[in-house]
């Protein structure tokens, strides 16, 4: 069977193989019997930063009572911290709160990476998943998708739009948009979402395909105007603002998801446990309170589940990134 660089074809594509699983010589009878780390490849305060300490919180219920540990490894698009999980020894006591950059975009638009998303990791489970929500400064006095692609239509320029960075799903989806639409968006690249919020709330930017979490507040004071969400379906959280779908977009179900790997080779008893956890915690009153209030939705799953919405999320992304030519380095 062939095989791209990153090995999207390969049979045994679940991340890591059950062969690793089981073939470990490592034992589940006493785990855990000591805190678990959970390295999160952002800066604390961030909306996955609180979605990991919530869970961490959380799931403890389920694992005798052992800390999660947070450990920060914010920087490079996620690569460090993936490349911390990486080196660590796969006995289920150092796990990753990854997302869909990490594992379903960086193979793709890095030539050169120091870990491999194919079979370097083993899936736990989801930990959120939202859609992504298009925000325009308040000023364009705009208030649908069809005025928004008539004002692009008529500027020379187009229209500007922010994004976590050259290669992330809020460029790619920016770049999408532009292209199913047929207008001329013009991206600018800045380092996290905070800034991004922050240029578009001064009129410094037009739009941004933004997380929840980043720009719900701006909604409810009036200063940012939400156009519509991207996925094929209005969200839960937010039901008044219309999904892209809707107005006929059938390309635009662009998610933003977190969710928890292990190195490869972790026992699938101490896998099994951890998703568990997992979920048990993703239903919790505490837990969904806390989310809420961050303006993000609490998704949990299994294993088998969540490795195959990655392989199918780098299936997707690896034809968005071939053919817009787009990439990080």
């Amino acid at each position: 069977m062939g095989q791209t660089k990153w090995g999207i074809s390969r049979r045994d594509f679940v991340l890591g193989g059950v062969g690793a699983l089981t073939s470990s010589l490592l034992k589940a009878d006493n785990y855990p019997n000591k805190p678990i780390k959970l390295i999160v490849p952002v800066p604390p305060g961030g909306g996955a930063d609180a979605v990991a300490r919530a869970y961490a919180l959380q799931m403890t219920k389920w694992l005798d009572q052992q800390q999660i540990v947070i450990d920060n490894r914010a920087g490079a698009a996620g690569i460090i911290a993936m490349e911390a999980l990486a080196q660590s020894a796969p006995d289920g006591y150092s796990i990753i709160q990854t997302n869909i950059s990490t594992v379903s975009i960086n193979p793709f638009i890095y030539n050169k990476l120091p870990y491999d998303a194919t079979h370097d990791f083993v899936p736990i489970s989801l930990t959120s998943s939202d859609p992504l929500i298009l925000v325009v400064n308040a000023n364009l006095q705009i208030k649908n998708l069809k005025e928004l692609i008539a004002l692009a239509k008529r500027k020379s320029d187009g229209l500007t739009y922010g994004s976590l960075g050259n290669g992330s799903i809020q460029h790619l989806c920016g770049h999408v948009f532009g292209s199913e639409a047929g207008i001329n968006l013009l991206h600018v690249a800045y380092k996290g979402a905070a800034p991004v919020a922050v240029d578009l709330l001064a009129g410094q930017i037009d739009m941004a395909f933004s997380g929840p979490g980043t720009v719900a507040g701006h909604i409810k004071s009036g200063k940012l105007i939400p156009i519509a969400i991207t996925g094929n379906k209005r969200a839960a959280l937010f039901p008044e603002i219309p999904s892209m779908a809707e107005d006929g977009f059938k390309k635009m179900d662009f998610i933003l998801w977190n969710g928890l790997l292990a190195p490869a080779g972790t026992p699938s008893s101490i896998i099994n446990l951890l998703s568990n956890a997992t979920q048990k915690a993703s239903q919790t009153p505490e837990l969904i309170k806390t989310m809420t209030g961050q303006n993000i939705q609490a998704v949990a799953n299994s294993p088998q589940d969540f490795a195959a919405l990655i392989k199918r999320e780098q299936l997707r992304y690896s034809q968005i990134v071939k053919e817009s030519n787009i990439r990080a380095d």
